[in-house]
């Protein structure tokens, strides 16, 4: 399943400075077994997987 997420996220150099803003990314391959409620936890390990720049993310909404 596809999911547009918003979040905001810092560098892996400087994992306490949060300085982007995401108003908006489409997340794919979302298998559907993934229960609701581990759902954002899913797709922030999927967003740090494919980019290894990114430090943390926090404010990870699902948009409708």
């Amino acid at each position: 399943m596809d999911y547009r997420v918003t979040y905001e996220h810092s560098l892996s150099t400087a994992p306490d400075n949060f300085i982007v803003n995401v108003p908006s990314q489409l997340v794919c391959d979302v298998p559907a077994t993934v229960p609701p409620a581990l759902l954002p936890e899913f797709i922030t390990r999927l967003i740090l997987q494919r980019s290894p720049r990114i430090g943390r993310i926090r404010n990870l909404r699902i948009l409708p």
